[in-house]
């Protein structure tokens, strides 16, 4: 099953334990083939996608070293300041304030719990791809072992030669990182209900509404997560049910370790905002635990047609395909993801486990003694005979040959 963890991930709680987890006009095309104008385009687009491809490489080789001294200088905070200050207010010297005091606070905060995150899960990064944006950015994948993985699709400038990240995009959360450090980050701490009204998208925020935000994020701030979804759980429908409160609700329910709490507040989400590609992440988790193959199924659709097809995506697949007891559906999508993701340890284990729900048993041994011989993973009896699903696995020849008593 697939969850939300504190890190803002999904999860699959895999069978023995193991989580896997976006039309040129003609007219302007006849133009600029006519001038040395496309030319200039296409060699900026070249370059951008360079630069994209570059920076890419070098934060997730930083990431994976843990250097934070190369990791920090990649982060333009001023730009992510600007950006940010623009999704608050429009008054430019408020702009430049906002913009100043996020660059002098730096990039160490960031960079320094995302590398706690990576070391306390074993975890790795991955650069994915170039994205097709303009500017283009770098796709890169966070595989945090047992909490899951997630998406970061950075917006890379160029500046004086270097290409650095203004912002990104999270695909857990649903949100540009400038969104969540601006309109949404300063509305749990503003005394301006219009700011609240803008964000939330209601005319009206009353003074008691806007004391019950600004606590729910002081409580959020001192880690009390259960005390601020109950403050936040006591606004007016009209606030409380829009999709940024409603995934602050999630992440706060998530974060406590309600899991009542947690589904409930998917339910909502999910009746409210089926088909908005910010919540497709967080609601394959809902579906999965409804076993809604059909809802799944769109909401990976939505995720991959952002991000694009990997390893993960197709695990992710399969895994929906598992859930709804389609065996050959999951053995097939855990083949796509070894072929598109020959390193990605979660499709391996995904194939093994599908070929014994298929009855397979000699192919099933064959592909977990790959997977333990690939990855260096130590199979014993004891997991196996942890779940009654492997019994008759265990009880055939070919187990047996694998793993005797």
């Amino acid at each position: 099953m697939y969850r939300e963890t504190a890190q803002g991930c999904f999860a699959l709680d895999g069978a023995l334990g193991h989580k896997a987890v976006m039309r040129t006009l003609p007219v302007l095309v006849s133009w600029l083939l006519a001038t040395s104008a496309f030319g200039q385009v296409v060699e900026r687009a070249t370059t951008e996608r360079r630069d994209a491809e570059n920076f890419g490489k070098a934060i997730v080789s930083a990431l994976n070293e843990r250097d934070s001294q190369r990791a920090e200088p990649l982060i333009d905070m001023q730009g992510l300041g600007v950006r940010a200050a623009r999704t608050v207010s429009e008054s430019e010297q408020w702009q430049k304030q906002f913009a100043s005091g996020v660059a002098q606070a730096g990039s160490s905060k960031f960079v320094a719990a995302l590398l706690q995150n990576l070391e306390q899960t074993g975890g790795t990064v991955k650069f994915i791809k170039v994205t097709d944006t303009r500017p283009a950015g770098a796709l890169v994948r966070l595989d945090l072992g047992d909490a899951g993985f997630d998406y970061f699709e950075f917006v890379v400038e160029t500046k004086a030669g270097r290409a650095r990240a203004v912002d990104w995009f999270q695909m857990s959360t649903g949100e540009l990182m400038s969104t969540s450090m601006g309109s949404i980050g300063q509305m749990f701490t503003s005394n301006d209900p219009g700011l609240i009204g803008r964000v939330l998208g209601i005319e009206r925020v009353d003074k008691a509404s806007l004391d019950l935000v600004r606590k729910a994020g002081e409580l959020q701030r001192a880690g009390k997560f259960a005390e601020s979804l109950a403050a936040l759980q006591k606004l007016p429908a009209a606030m409380a049910n829009t999709r940024i409160m409603l995934n602050a609700q999630a992440s706060m329910a998530s974060l406590a370790k309600l899991d009542d709490e947690y589904t409930k507040v998917l339910a909502k989400l999910a009746e409210r905002y089926p088909d908005r590609p910010e919540t497709a992440f967080r609601l394959v988790d809902h579906y999965f635990v409804m076993k809604n193959l059909p809802k799944m199924l769109q909401s990976i659709d939505a995720m991959e047609k952002r991000i694009g097809t990997d390893g993960a995506t197709r695990t992710l697949r399969a895994a929906a395909y598992y859930v709804s007891d389609d065996f050959a559906s999951t053995l097939k999508y855990a083949d796509d993801a070894i072929r598109i993701e020959p390193d990605y340890v979660s499709a391996h284990d995904t194939r093994a486990t599908a070929l014994v729900r298929l009855g397979r048993f000699p192919e099933a041994v064959a592909q977990f003694r790959h997977t333990a011989q690939r990855f260096e993973f130590g199979y014993t009896r004891e997991m196996f005979a942890a779940d009654p699903m492997y019994a008759k696995f265990m009880a055939s020849p070919a187990f047996r040959a694998w793993l005797p008593e």
